[in-house]
């Protein structure tokens, strides 16, 4: 899968929309929304309630979120969003039960947190908001937030609850 990296923009990021426009990210990269080739979902998540920092219930604006495995045994997250790239996180660490995936965008500006359970049937959750610091890890890294603008549960694609539940955002 051939990548071209893109050059920074201003603050259009929290939206996303404007990657096309172009965007410095660490930790992952865009890429045409197409079918990846040989890539093994391991699991999949809708997005449930989001809402912003006020607490404010806003529309969600992906329509997917994939953890896949690559032929090489490479862990990977795609964000698929309707009319734009894709978003691939190729950064993340294990957490508890859980995988964390994490881009930061525009130097620092934006981050991107995915936090998604390892077990069948739990919800995971989407956190967008400022880096205060960025912590190395083994082979990643972890970004601590100062301010979170949006929050979205992530809601296993196979379970009963409704698209947009209120299922709670851990």
């Amino acid at each position: 899968m051939s990548v071209a990296r893109v050059a920074p923009f201003g603050p259009c990021l929290l939206a996303l929309s404007q990657l096309a426009c172009g965007a410095s990210i660490r930790g992952g990269y865009v890429t045409r929304d197409t079918p990846q080739a040989k890539v093994q979902t391991i699991a999949a998540f809708l997005p449930g309630h989001c809402e912003d920092a006020s607490h404010a219930d806003r529309a969600p604006r992906i329509e997917l979120v994939e953890v896949v495995e690559t032929p090489s045994g490479r862990t990977l997250l795609f964000e698929h969003r309707q009319g734009y790239d894709l978003l691939v996180a190729e950064n993340h660490f294990d957490d508890g039960p859980d995988w964390v995936f994490e881009v930061v965008l525009n130097g620092g500006d934006l981050v991107r947190q995915w936090r998604v359970p390892r077990s069948l049937g739990a919800t995971g959750k989407l956190r967008v908001g400022r880096e205060l610091e960025e912590i190395p890890r083994a082979h990643s890294f972890e970004a601590k937030l100062a301010s979170e603008r949006l929050s979205c549960s992530l809601v296993p694609r196979s379970s009963d609850l409704p698209h947009g539940s209120t299922n709670p955002i851990r």
